[in-house]
């Protein structure tokens, strides 16, 4: 994994991986308390720092964010920089494919589709036909929609908790992420030092269109404290499709780094 490749080649750093409210060890709507929003994903960060003594001087150098995460990563960042806390800002914040704005139509497209599949399913093979048959899905996105589901055959679940993940993505249009990038990368009202943000694309991901890349780029911080990577021949999941690229450039990026 990217995780491991980077903590090989950065020693003296380590890494936390962490699963979002609804989703892989954080799933169940039980274990979480409404509203599902980015706020409350933050506050779960923070409860979870705070008793492994990740706080102060020991708070995490950086965050890493892909789709979804790199969202909950810009407003954790943020939400650091604006309040007081035991946890310090990071001094870098990894945004991986997230695209401003609100979702492209065919996330709702999926979220639906899943939501109309009978519990449990029978295997992945049947899901993967049903997807492509009956909901006009690509035979990519239908194996991967597949790939997350859990339990033993004749009786498979999905990983992800659908209620949470419909009300996370339904929170993309309430955050002004070109704001909130200017704001982070400005530095905050106290004179503190700046936090950098890496933004990578997928070269791949036809989301990225001209007129959202020419507005990041406009930010006043482009080129200073906030960058921007496109890795030309990958897909929305740049931590599989060029991870050897993607490593390297956080190698770059954080080898300097000592907290």
């Amino acid at each position: 994994t990217p995780a491991k490749k980077l903590t090989r080649q950065l020693p003296h750093l380590s890494a936390l991986l962490l699963d979002v409210r609804g989703h892989g060890g954080s799933s169940g709507s039980q274990q979480h308390v409404q509203p599902h929003n980015f706020h409350s994903c933050v506050s779960d960060i923070f409860h979870t720092l705070t008793p492994l003594g990740l706080v102060g001087e020991n708070s995490p150098t950086a965050i890493c964010g892909h789709s979804l995460g790199g969202r909950i990563a810009l407003q954790y960042t943020h939400t650091l920089q604006h309040q007081d806390h035991d946890i310090q800002t990071p001094q870098q914040t990894w945004i991986l494919d997230s695209v401003p704005g609100t979702p492209d139509p065919s996330v709702h497209h999926v979220l639906k589709a899943i939501s109309s599949i009978p519990l449990p399913i029978a295997c992945k093979s049947t899901l993967t036909e049903t997807l492509m048959s009956e909901h006009k899905m690509n035979k990519a996105i239908a194996m991967w929609i597949a790939s997350n589901l859990k339990g033993k055959s004749g009786e498979h679940d999905w990983v992800f908790d659908l209620d949470i993940a419909n009300e996370l993505v339904d929170n993309f249009a309430d955050q002004d992420f070109d704001t909130m990038i200017h704001e982070i990368t400005s530095g905050s009202s106290d004179g503190a030092l700046d936090s950098s943000i890496q933004l990578v694309m997928a070269g791949r991901n036809k989301e990225w269109k001209e007129d959202v890349v020419s507005s990041l780029r406009s930010i006043p911080t482009f080129g200073h404290s906030f960058h921007m990577h496109k890795l030309e021949n990958a897909g929305h999941w740049v931590h599989v499709d060029a991870v050897n690229e993607l490593t390297q450039l956080m190698v770059d990026g954080l080898s300097n780094t000592r907290r």
